[in-house]
């Protein structure tokens, strides 16, 4: 079993305190039907339950199994949840939640910190300069996604991660979603087994989206993995971590990934696999 941990700022796992059964973590049972304009929600589509061995009692992965309708890949204009999410975002930081401004707030605070954190640093300063990746507002596929986890655990009361595999063939989009109780991720070798048969049947991988989410009310070593040095850091920035970046040279080699994506859940960056290399990685 690969057993890989990323997180926006220590790369470390541990283990939740519940678990929680599908469906049981309050998703909205009145949603527009897919087929419908505006539609940004998998709210009464029904997952493939995807069992792995060893998972942690929070653990969950399924699989999505979507039309490729064209919004999906749009800007989620308009999404009311979204909305209200950076409502309260705003009402925590103080401040217009815009995504440069976090992503230089976070640089500094690395900056600042010894060893192996300019390599966090370099990361955003790329960003920031245009060096690698691109920032957008996000998308409706990447909603979707987002708003699951948000109904899991609520991202400001219990800010948590997610990991999905995004994989198109004509006329079809399948999407591998990893949630659990943790800020931080874990892949696991069964999901690797399911992509790879998927490519072979002629999916390819496009993307992998995980969330970075926004982290206030830190004290050192809570579940948010605080040291002194990130105490301020209220996280929700889009620069990819150093464990992000070999992450994706990993499935780069292994899964021929095309893309790595970051959300907030209000905005977004996309890396091409040939930015991989200009990032710094563990």
């Amino acid at each position: 079993m690969v057993l890989l941990c990323l997180s926006t700022f220590l790369p470390g796992c541990h283990r939740a305190p519940r678990t929680l059964p599908a469906g049981a973590w309050g998703a909205p049972t009145v949603t527009v039907p897919l087929g419908m304009p505006g539609a940004c929600s998998l709210a009464g589509v029904a997952p493939e339950l995807i069992v792995v061995p060893d998972a942690a009692p929070s653990e969950w992965h399924g699989r999505f199994d979507l039309p490729d309708y064209p919004r999906f890949w749009q800007p989620a204009a308009g999404d009311r949840e979204i909305a209200r999410f950076r409502d309260s975002v705003r009402a925590r930081l103080g401040s217009e939640p815009e995504a440069r401004a976090l992503i230089e707030r976070q640089r500094k605070i690395f900056a600042a910190m010894p060893g192996d954190w300019s390599g966090e640093a370099n990361n955003a300063t790329l960003l920031l300069a245009g060096g690698a990746g691109r920032v957008a507002p996000i998308s409706c596929l990447e909603a979707m996604l987002w708003k699951w986890q948000a109904a899991r655990f609520p991202m400001l009361a219990h800010p948590t991660e997610f990991g999905a595999l995004i994989l198109r063939r004509s006329g079809e989009v399948r999407v591998y979603l990893s949630s659990a109780d943790l800020v931080g991720q874990r892949f696991r070798s069964t999901i690797a087994d399911h992509v790879r048969r998927d490519l072979a049947d002629g999916f390819r991988l496009v993307a992998h989206l995980h969330n970075h989410p926004f982290l206030f009310d830190r004290v050192v070593g809570d579940r948010m993995w605080t040291v002194d040095g990130t105490v301020r850091d209220v996280a929700g920035a889009l620069a990819p971590s150093m464990a992000d970046v070999q992450f994706y040279r990993s499935l780069r080699g292994s899964l021929g990934l095309a893309e790595g994506w970051v959300t907030n859940g209000m905005q977004s960056a996309h890396f091409g696999a040939r930015e991989f290399d200009l990032l710094t990685g563990r």
